[in-house]
């Protein structure tokens, strides 16, 4: 029993010591996404991209007021001289907190630009903004 426990946590502490990679941090954001933590979706974009307040707001808003489902595939990846230039495609349900009848469905293949800052992979370029956007309440 003792072997078992002790062999799982050595597993986990590898796992958790495990190098991210840009597709590794694309599944933390989907996951960061359908957990609602704002804070750990905002942290894989570099602050100095293009619409980062616009992005950092609208990330918040769907936190605060979607519970959200999200799935992001990689439909190519090239890397050149560091850089990862992905597209994706991705799909969120966002359903209003509070309220059974109002969801939104969203699918957008977006390009995104990734490269490691500081020693962690960060997105520094997106196209289209637009997935991100709050709800549409009708």
């Amino acid at each position: 029993m003792r072997t078992i426990a002790l062999s799982l946590l050595l597993g986990a502490a590898v796992l958790a010591a495990a190098p991210a990679t840009p597709l590794s941090t694309i599944a933390e954001l989907a996951t960061d996404f359908s957990t609602g933590d704002a804070s750990g979706a905002i942290g894989k974009f570099d602050s100095a991209i293009p619409g980062y307040g616009r992005i950092s707001q609208n990330i918040q808003a769907l936190a605060d007021q979607t519970e959200v489902s999200c799935e992001i595939d990689i439909v190519s990846d090239m890397e050149s001289g560091g850089v990862h230039t992905m597209d994706l495609d991705w799909i969120m349900v966002l359903k209003a907190m509070g309220n059974d009848t109002t969801s939104e469905r969203r699918r957008e293949q977006v390009k995104i630009e990734m490269r490691q800052i500081r020693g962690k992979w960060k997105i520094t370029a997106m196209s289209p903004l637009t997935i991100l956007d709050p709800i549409h309440v009708l």
